[in-house]
């Protein structure tokens, strides 16, 4: 018997200024599991990048996800995904942060890890 991932996504938030400069920030589960994911494209007016993207992780073992989904009092996947992003998505570009924050005021343990 063969098992099937699920995988649910909410966009956080989206620079809807350029296409060529701007960030996306997004919420993913998997294998009930929290990523949240951050893509930043620059092009080539930007030093910190050498293609002009670069991708920030925070990510959730078991345990905290689970005592995350239980400080928004979400049970199902989706749902969690979801209230993550319309909780989140009105700090914009600065959402990263603010989920740092609010996990170290609540003692949830998250690893954060840049892709350059």
């Amino acid at each position: 018997m063969s098992m099937r991932l699920m995988t649910y996504q909410a966009k956080i938030y989206e620079d809807p200024s350029d296409e060529k400069v701007g960030t996306c920030i997004s919420a993913y589960m998997e294998n009930c599991l929290l990523f949240i994911i951050q893509v930043d494209w620059g092009g080539i007016a930007y030093d910190y990048s050498k293609d002009g993207e670069v991708e920030s992780f925070v990510f959730f073992d078991l345990e905290n996800t689970n005592k995350l989904a239980r400080s928004f009092q979400a049970r199902r996947e989706e749902v969690f995904v979801k209230k993550i992003a319309e909780y989140f998505g009105r700090y914009k570009r600065s959402a990263k942060h603010e989920i740092c924050k609010y996990c170290d005021k609540r003692g949830i343990t998250y690893m954060t890890h840049v892709h350059y």
